[in-house]
């Protein structure tokens, strides 16, 4: 799925964002930008709502790493972002309960314009929710 304009992406976060909610814990979702790998936030269903990831871009061998600035991560900071010690090992996050699919949208677009620098235009693509298998309770065995 693909959006291209600031109303298609928002409802396409709403709606994968709604999916996700009524999901197993450990589904997961990821919105990315098409030919750029290190461009994504992806979310996964926890019992408490969502865990939230932005991906740090310090992934990969280093010639190909874009390591988000320091700028970007106290942008990321400012809207309650979680930096981690070592973004090599592991991206920005930030929990959510779930309860407002819409504000997550906008925080989402606000994280593609403001910290990826994408243009107001920009595309998103996601494969939609990627389900957790669910676990079988012992007693339905």
């Amino acid at each position: 799925m693909k959006a291209s304009n600031r109303e298609q992406r928002l409802a396409l976060f709403v709606h994968c964002l709604q999916e996700l909610l009524h999901a197993p814990s450990g589904s997961a979702i990821v919105f990315e930008i098409p030919g750029h790998p290190l461009a994504y936030v992806q979310f996964e269903r926890t019992p408490e709502g969502f865990k939230g990831e932005v991906c740090s871009g310090n992934w990969g061998p280093r010639k190909k790493a874009h390591p988000l600035s320091s700028t970007m991560l106290n942008r990321l900071r400012a809207m309650g972002w979680q930096i981690p010690p070592r973004l090599r090992e592991n991206n920005p996050s930030k929990t959510f309960t779930g309860e407002d699919p819409s504000a997550i949208a906008e925080e989402i677009e606000q994280i593609f314009l403001e910290i990826f620098l994408c243009s107001p235009d920009y595309t998103v693509r996601t494969e939609g929710v990627l389900q957790s298998p669910e676990k079988k309770h012992p007693e339905s065995l």
